[in-house]
């Protein structure tokens, strides 16, 4: 059995696709511990390197990052040494092993009003959070030998903590908060499950490259977040839509992002669930 070793698997990605790899599979963290899992801080070289010669992982998925948009833009240092140089010690690492790389990228690489984004169209990141993804894969491309870079987007799934966009409306619905949205974001919300089997995909996968996987709807946040609050069986009247300018966010956002990702799944081997039979499934999960 191949060891897969996945990094950053306390999160809501990291968490679903370290269980999906079972026994054959370890788990590390960074800032928010779960059982089994390892201490690692993938700024730090020594840390990553004593770590893979430890484990000897035939390949390596990378899914932790500073994900936090607003928190990147306040703090570029703390989201450069986890988002880029996290990157650049976990691929020179694996590629001395002779380990693949998959690496769990974001839509925010592009900017501008032209979304959902196809894989011919060149980055323009608006944010540092854009720009040190962008980085990181650029990094990742270079250093090793075998890899692959997955873009994905609105991500969301059950989380009993979670921060993901659906579970903070199933919090905001179940206490009657008002909840502001942003009417004028667009963007693929993918259901982190379905996000897991592109994964285990590009693991097997023998060609280097980057793969869109992303949900095939194309919504704005009003529309996803009122669809959720539905399938909750939530009065969606605390949903306020509002423009993303009225927010004062401090990291700029691409207001139609998204990506077109129907060749790149495809290759993959992979369906994406539509946005109503996700939520179908965190509405499950929520009742049991």
């Amino acid at each position: 059995m191949k060891r897969i070793v996945v990094v950053g698997a306390s999160g809501l990605v990291g968490s679903r696709i370290l269980r999906r790899f079972g026994a054959g599979a370890v788990g590390t963290y960074r800032s928010r511990q779960a059982p089994g899992l390892h201490l690692l801080d993938v700024s730090e070289p020594d840390d990553v390197s004593d770590f893979f010669d430890a484990t000897a992982p035939a390949a390596v998925v990378l899914a932790a990052a500073y994900t936090h948009v607003d928190g990147c833009e306040r703090d570029p240092l703390r989201s450069h040494d986890t988002n880029v140089t996290g990157a650049l010690n976990v691929a020179r690492a694996a590629a001395a092993r002779g380990a693949r790389v998959v690496f769990l990228s974001s839509d925010y690489v592009f900017g501008g009003d032209v979304g959902p984004h196809s894989l011919d169209e060149t980055p323009k990141p608006l944010s540092v959070y854009g720009r040190h993804k962008l980085e990181a894969e650029r990094v990742i491309a270079r250093e090793a030998k075998n890899y692959a870079i997955l873009r994905a987007c609105n991500i969301y799934g059950h989380e009993r903590e979670g921060m993901n966009y659906v579970m903070a409306v199933y919090r905001n619905g179940k206490s009657g908060t008002k909840m502001r949205v942003p009417s004028d974001q667009w963007g693929n919300p993918t259901y982190a499950d379905d996000l897991v089997d592109a994964v285990v995909a590009a693991v097997e996968l023998g060609d280097s490259g980057v793969f869109h996987v992303a949900g095939p709807d194309y919504v704005d946040r009003v529309e996803w977040a009122t669809r959720a609050a539905r399938a909750f069986g939530l009065d969606p009247s605390f949903i306020e839509g509002v423009l993303t300018s009225s927010l004062d966010q401090p990291a700029p956002r691409p207001l139609h992002a998204g990506l077109e990702s129907r060749s790149s799944l495809a290759r993959l081997g992979v369906t994406m669930r539509s946005l109503d039979e996700g939520l179908a499934g965190v509405a499950a999960a929520l009742a049991g």
